[in-house]
């Protein structure tokens, strides 16, 4: 190959190279994305703007257009979210970014609303679980007694509100529903983490209702049809 040929297509390579790294490392400066120089940790770490971003130069450099985003931006890393029976909608919509701020704190499990991560929670706090119900209606477990609030209940006891609305003991949506997905209706997981305790939920659905023998109470079952 001719020397001079050689060299030309070096440079071009050099030239292509720098210009990727240097818009790499451009998407992050004081006049752009400046709040990302805050965040306790990139995710992921070893990724760059393009492996999520499909357009992050041109048009959207110069403020034209949003960029667009993969379709699988999150699965090829994430896919063991796919392998529950039953999905939460989110995920078979891969609308991840519902519940996921893939910008936001890594320690707080890029959560929109931090307060997720707790076990319990005063619900009758405004702001509680808002996360949820951003999505679901808060009706569901704000009332004692409903026929149609929701399918969890005995008769009309509304059996969200007696396990949710307990002072500073409210259970979280967590402890007994798979986030992402479960194996069991209603996306009830076979086992939650309760501290360093594998706890079993152990639920069976029913035609009118169910049952569950958790680790937390004796054997109990449900029935929407029943008489109070």
């Amino acid at each position: 190959m001719p020397k001079l040929l050689l060299i030309n297509i070096s440079f071009i390579f050099f030239f292509l190279l720098n210009s990727f790294v240097f818009a790499q490392q451009s998407c992050v400066t004081s006049d752009c994305h400046a709040d990302f120089q805050a965040k306790n940790g990139a995710h992921p770490a070893e990724f760059t703007c393009a492996d999520c971003h499909l357009d992050v130069q041109d048009s959207h450099a110069e403020g034209k257009k949003k960029t667009v985003l993969s379709e699988k931006m999150c699965t090829p890393c994430h896919d063991s979210v796919l392998d529950f029976k039953y999905n939460h909608e989110p995920v078979t919509k891969k609308s991840c970014h519902l519940c996921h701020n893939p910008h936001g704190e890594l320690k707080q499990l890029l959560l929109a609303d931090c307060s997720f991560v707790r076990l319990f929670v005063d619900y009758k706090e405004e702001d509680s679980y808002k996360l949820c119900f951003s999505c679901h209606k808060r009706d569901l477990l704000m009332f004692p007694d409903t026929s149609y609030s929701t399918g969890f209940r005995d008769g009309t006891k509304n059996l969200h509100f007696f396990h949710v609305n307990k002072e500073n003991r409210g259970r979280s949506c967590k402890l007994c529903h798979g986030v992402h997905g479960a194996n069991k209706p209603k996306m009830m997981a076979d086992v939650v983490a309760f501290g360093n305790w594998e706890m079993p939920v152990n639920f069976t659905k029913t035609e009118t209702g169910g049952s569950c023998a958790p680790g937390c109470h004796d054997p109990r079952s449900y029935d929407r049809k029943a008489r109070k």
